[in-house]
């Protein structure tokens, strides 16, 4: 498929229009998105919660076109449910609070669709979207991988990310976490404990997953990177050298 927009446009998008949403709401020195106010608020895009009835557990979010039937259930009872367009379902068992990141990660990303169905509809080709997330051990159809894998699915996975990580809050999180200074991450992707505890004190004030922060850092070239050779010798006090002063 033919791609109409680039990861570039698509971040200062969803930047601006959260910086808006920000203005809109008087927040100042906040990190944390409220999420589902943006998506309701200033997409004018509803969310509700069901219990998934879908055959595949890794559907946790869903995009209605007014037309595909979502499998929930009610009780005891399985139905189908064509669920008015524009409007966001969410898994109900993400309301757990241990899940808060998962379902703030799969509101972003809906919202995000409805974003692409607007702002690139020739690409989009507007149908109901699910939020799914890979599983190893799951048999997918042809169907399914190819839809899970479209370029759409990952744009709204960027466009997800930018509306809770957008540029902004991240050096903003740095700033008040870190002096401003970038992480330090050596070569394979290694980091020192404290680098790690400092990602999550971040991605907890985001409110999103460790991984969602790190790679966030990633795309917006916010590492420092440094041989692994230093982390060894210096870090881990590994090489000889350290051996032949104890021992000495």
């Amino acid at each position: 498929m033919k791609s109409f927009t680039s990861y570039e446009e698509l971040e200062n998008l969803c930047e601006a229009m959260i910086k808006d949403f920000f203005r809109q709401k008087g927040y100042t020195n906040v990190l944390c998105v409220d999420i589902e106010a943006f998506v309701t608020e200033y997409l004018g895009t509803p969310v509700v919660y069901e219990t998934f009835a879908e055959e595949d557990p890794g559907k946790i979010g869903f995009l209605s076109d007014g037309a595909r039937p979502l499998l929930v259930r009610r009780g005891s009872i399985t139905t189908e449910v064509v669920f008015p367009p524009d409007t966001i379902v969410i898994d109900a068992f993400l309301l757990h609070e241990q899940e808060s990141a998962r379902k703030r990660f799969t509101i972003a990303h809906e919202g995000a669709h409805h974003l692409l169905g607007r702002h690139v509809p020739v690409q989009t080709n507007f149908a109901a979207a699910f939020h799914n997330e890979y599983d190893n051990e799951q048999a997918y159809t042809k169907e399914a991988l190819r839809e899970m894998l479209s370029i759409n699915e990952s744009f709204a996975n960027r466009g997800g990310a930018c509306f809770l990580m957008p540029q902004f809050l991240v050096l903003r999180a740095l700033a008040r976490f870190n002096a401003s200074k970038p992480v330090i991450v050596y070569e394979g992707k290694v980091l020192a404990q404290s680098q790690k505890l400092l990602v999550q004190r971040m991605a907890d004030a985001m409110g999103v997953s460790y991984t969602a922060f790190f790679n966030r850092l990633r795309e917006l070239r916010m590492f420092e990177h440094r041989p692994i050779e230093e982390y060894v010798h210096s870090e881990l006090c590994y090489g000889g050298e350290h051996n032949a002063v104890t021992n000495s």
